[in-house]
């Protein structure tokens, strides 16, 4: 039977060779080494993916003169599309305010000649209209007009002096609209409270005045012969 520690061949048996154990300093120095090459490997395959996106990008971009023109329009639509402070883009300019202004009612008056023979009357006229922008309610009602002739300083006739039974009639006035109204004088005097008068008028120039409701005309001259 072989002695213990030789081998068949009568040689000495080698004994393995004992490990050497690694320290816990080494071990955690090693482990920092590998995460910093996997970091460095994670990095440059970052780098080449975003090189090769925009090498791929790159011809279908514009320049930097087309990228601002298409900044600079598009700017400009939102400012067309937002609405301003006072006027919104989407609705059309308001109308006229519907209230009536009464500034721009105008009483104008006329006669149908500047001279008239002896025994031709005059026949004077009453004009109302809307110059304003918009529709006004206007009373055209004998109440409201009269018909005044002077001769200087001299009221020679008013109408209002003998009118009995005088009406309302409230017209709706459209911008640009007239009404008219006409009274023939009869060459006579008048007073207030209609008392009658044995003068009449003689040749000479006159002045018509014509009012209606607060509103009243310019003077118009004509003569009687």
């Amino acid at each position: 039977m072989a002695a213990s520690g030789q081998n068949r061949q009568g040689g000495t048996a080698r004994q393995p060779a004992p490990r050497t154990r690694v320290s816990a300093k080494v071990y955690r120095r090693r482990r920092q080494v590998a995460a910093v090459l996997v970091l460095l490997v994670v990095a440059a395959m970052v780098a080449g993916a975003m090189a090769l996106a925009n090498a791929l990008g790159g011809a279908g971009k514009a320049g930097p003169a087309a990228q601002d023109a298409g900044a600079a329009v598009q700017t400009s639509s939102a400012t067309a599309s937002t609405p301003s402070a006072t006027q919104p883009a989407d609705k059309p300019t308001p109308l006229a305010s519907s209230v009536c202004d009464e500034s721009g009612i105008k009483v104008s008056g006329s006669v149908d000649k500047p001279s008239y023979d002896a025994g031709a009357d005059p026949k004077l006229t009453l004009r109302v209209t809307n110059t304003g922008q918009a529709p006004c309610d206007i009373n055209v009602g004998t109440s409201q007009m009269e018909f005044k002739i002077t001769s200087g300083n001299d009221v020679i006739f008013n109408s209002r002096d003998c009118q009995s039974g005088s009406t309302d009639l409230v017209k709706n006035l459209k911008p640009g609209a007239s009404e008219t109204a006409n009274f023939t004088w009869l060459r006579n005097r008048s007073t207030p409270g209609c008392t009658k008068v044995a003068a009449t008028p003689g040749a000479g120039t006159y002045v018509f005045v014509t009012t209606l409701g607060k509103w009243s005309s310019e003077k118009v001259v004509f003569t009687l012969k």
